[in-house]
């Protein structure tokens, strides 16, 4: 299927959505390039791109490689200008002007991850304009929670991250992959494009509010037809007020990344070439073991691999770990130099009704001192519905690895305060973690929106888990 990148006539698709589904036909692509300079537009005004057409021989199209930073190869890269000067957007320019302090943390939380979620968009052929979805949908933090369950960069939902291949297990969550959770997103962005009759304005706002709502909002608005037919009938489709907003907060803040300095903001510099290495790790691994084989902190390791739910990678298939370079070529050269049996694989056991300790460990091939020390248990008493951790390893289990899992254990929960001064680097999932409560609670209890930044000095109330005891998800 060849994707059309140019923008479409609409004024027959009202009509069509009365008919039976058609299929339409496929125009020829045309990228475009922001020109060099523009001298004579006016502060804030658009700067539309030159086709390559129109190009003369002394503007040859750059290659991706070309580019030696991101945000040259963003900008050639746009392809939605035509809409940028719709009245939506310009009301949506608001939330960016002059905002440098947004954009200086936002732009620290994607610099790991940006250059890949470029690379795959590019890779396609399609807008890069979608590679700033997820500064709109997360503020770009992989580890992002919507009160609806919505997950990661991309905000995936449970079930439709399971329908595009993200894995969502005990031991990893893959919508908070931010290269997994692009190409699913990428995936179903085309789904969309394709089903909305090749219109990017229309697959965005089923993103973000589902295709049976934007189908419905077609169908109700098919028979008017007074609407710009060079634009997107997205424009005139009756949606809900978070949908109207976020689809124009999009075009905004390409808007602004095309010519920052006309909104008062400076883009700190992102080379364009990958920010990380990863190292293939054939066995389990607790990651303070590997943090501390690749010499840096468990918590920046954690940062740059938010997938992993718990304490160690997943006893199998075998996994990639993410570091920054210099620490990556550590952890290669340390893992080489690492007895192998010395690493001890967990697996995951969810006790069922019925089940006793003694059965449990003759079933899974071990001892039940093993699994009582391993899970700190005092006794043989076991809870079905709650699970253990099985050692898969045929040797004995080191001393180290007890006290690191007798550490994690005895790690409590500090008690919950009033209030919380934020202190830099703080977001609200780390907050969360340490207090055992849910970002979403807390969001919640201070009014933030989900991309909201927060600012060190600020002062955020917290409560305890147990005054959001009927708070759903």
């Amino acid at each position: 299927m060849t994707i059309r990148l140019a923008p479409l006539k609409h004024a027959s698709l009202f009509a069509l959505a009365l008919l039976a589904a058609c299929s339409s036909i496929p125009q020829q692509e045309q990228a475009v390039l922001e020109p060099e300079s523009s001298p004579t537009l006016e502060k804030g005004a658009i700067r539309p791109g030159v086709h390559i057409a129109e190009a003369t021989q002394e503007q040859p199209k750059k290659q991706p490689e070309d580019y030696a930073e991101l945000w040259p190869r963003l900008r050639a890269g746009f392809q939605l200008q035509l809409e940028y000067s719709h009245p939506e957007v310009e009301k949506q320019l608001s939330r960016y002007r002059d905002e440098q302090a947004y954009f200086d943390i936002v732009i620290e939380r994607a610099r790991p991850f940006l250059f890949d979620v470029v690379e795959q968009v590019d890779a396609r052929g399609l807008p890069l304009e979608l590679a700033l979805v997820p500064f709109v949908e997360s503020a770009f933090s992989p580890t992002a929670h919507s009160r609806q369950s919505a997950v990661g960069l991309w905000q995936f939902m449970p079930r439709t991250g399971r329908s595009h291949g993200l894995t969502q297990d005990w031991w990893i969550d893959e919508r908070r992959d931010p290269r997994e959770s692009t190409r699913a997103a990428l995936d179903y962005l085309e789904e969309l494009y394709t089903e909305f009759d090749q219109d990017w304005l229309l697959a965005l706002a089923a993103y973000n509010t589902g295709g049976g709502n934007v189908r419905r909002a077609i169908k109700r608005r098919a028979a008017k037809t007074d609407f710009v037919a060079e634009q997107s009938p997205f424009w005139h489709l009756p949606v809900t007020g978070e949908t109207r907003a976020h689809v124009p907060r999009i075009l905004a803040l390409a808007r602004v990344i095309a010519a920052p300095e006309d909104y008062g903001v400076t883009l700190e510099a992102i080379a364009n070439q990958p920010a990380l290495a990863r190292v293939r790790v054939e066995q389990q691994i607790d990651l303070k073991r590997a943090a501390d084989l690749a010499g840096i902190s468990l918590a920046e390791l954690e940062s740059l691999n938010p997938r992993f739910r718990q304490w160690a990678t997943p006893p199998s298939p075998a996994q990639s770990l993410a570091f920054y370079p210099a620490a990556a070529q550590r952890f290669e050269i340390a893992l080489r130099e690492l007895d192998s049996d010395s690493l001890v694989t967990f697996d995951r056991y969810a006790i069922k009704s019925g089940d006793t300790l003694g059965a449990i460990a003759r079933r899974l091939g071990t001892r039940v001192e093993v699994l009582q020390r391993v899970n700190g248990l005092k006794g043989t008493r076991i809870v079905a519905g709650e699970s253990l951790l099985v050692p898969q390893s045929n040797g004995a289990i080191s001393a180290s690895t007890l006290a690191t899992l007798e550490a994690r254990r005895s790690t409590g929960v500090a008690n919950v305060p009033s209030t919380y001064v934020v202190r830099s680097g703080d977001n609200l999932w780390s907050i969360a973690r340490r207090y055992d409560l849910r970002s979403t609670d807390i969001r919640q209890l201070n009014g933030l929106e989900l991309d909201s930044i927060l600012q060190p000095g600020q002062r955020l109330k917290l409560a305890s888990p147990d005054a959001f005891s009927t708070a759903t998800d």
